[in-house]
C-alpha cells in the first residue's frame, strides 16, 4: 500500500527520522525487519531506504514543515537557532566558576603548665565554587544542562557541544535554506562544520 507516492513503511521512515535525527532509530520504529541484524547492518539498512530518491524527498518536505512551524508558532528562525547555537558551542566551564578567599583561625599550642602558650593566627584559604546564578548572564543560564550536590560539592553540567551541533543540524534542518547542505540530515565532519557555522554566523553579522 502506498500514500503519498511512498509505501507506509517509507512514509514512516521519513517521518520517524525528522523526529528522531538518527537513521537506525527510525529504521527500527517505523517497523523495517531488524531481529538478529547487527547495529552496522540495520544502519546499512537505513541508509538504503533513506537515500532513495522519493523517500529522502519526503524527509525534505518534512523537514521544511517542522521549519515552518517553529519560525510561526513558535518565533523560531534560522537565524536565532544559530546565534542559540553559537553560544552553545562556545560555552566555557571555566566562566561558571570562580575562586573563593576567607579566613580561617588557626590555633596552636606550645609548652605545657605555666609555659603553655596558645597562638591563633587567620590563614587566607581559597575553594573554588560555582558563580550564583545573579553572577550570570541569561546566555550562561542557557548553557547550563544541569546542577546536583553530590557527596564531593554541586556538580555542573552543560549542554554537550557536540550533541547540540548534530541535533539541530539533522533534527530542525534549517541549515537547507542556503542550499549549501547536499546531505540533509547528515552530520558532516568537525572540520567542514567549523567553516559552515563560521561561514553563516559572518553572513548573519553582515560581514558577507
Amino acid at each position: 500500500m502506498k500514500t503519498n507516492n511512498l509505501t507506509i513503511l517509507q512514509e514512516a521512515i521519513a517521518q520517524a527520522y525528522v523526529r528522531l535525527g538518527v537513521k537506525s532509530d527510525a529504521y527500527k520504529e517505523a517497523g523495517y525487519s531488524y531481529k538478529n541484524k547487527s547495529d552496522k547492518s540495520i544502519h546499512e539498512a537505513a541508509c538504503r531506504v533513506l537515500g532513495n530518491s522519493k523517500v529522502s524527498a519526503r524527509v525534505k518536505e518534512l523537514q521544511s514543515v517542522v521549519a515552518d512551524i517553529a519560525k510561526k508558532e513558535f518565533k523560531i528562525t534560522s537565524e536565532e537557532m544559530l546565534r542559540h547555537l553559537d553560544i552553545l558551542r562556545r560555552a566555557r566551564i571555566d566562566e561558571f566558576v570562580e575562586y573563593y578567599e576567607y579566613d580561617v583561625p588557626v590555633t596552636t599550642t606550645s609548652g605545657t603548665g605555666k609555659n603553655k602558650v596558645v597562638t591563633t593566627i587567620i590563614e587566607k584559604r581559597t575553594e573554588l565554587r560555582i558563580k550564583s546564578f545573579d553572577k550570570l548572564s541569561e546566555s550562561q543560564k542557557m548553557c547550563i544542562e544541569g546542577i546536583k550536590q553530590t557527596k564531593y560539592g554541586i556538580e555542573i553540567k552543560l549542554h554537550g557541544k557536540e550533541w547540540s551541533i548534530e541535533k539541530i543540524n539533522k533534527h530542525i534542518g534549517f541549515y537547507e535554506k542556503d542550499n549549501e547542505q547536499k546531505n540533509p540530515g547528515e552530520v558532516m565532519d568537525p572540520d567542514k562544520r567549523e567553516a559552515r557555522i563560521a561561514a553563516l554566523m559572518a553572513k548573519l553579522n553582515g560581514k558577507v
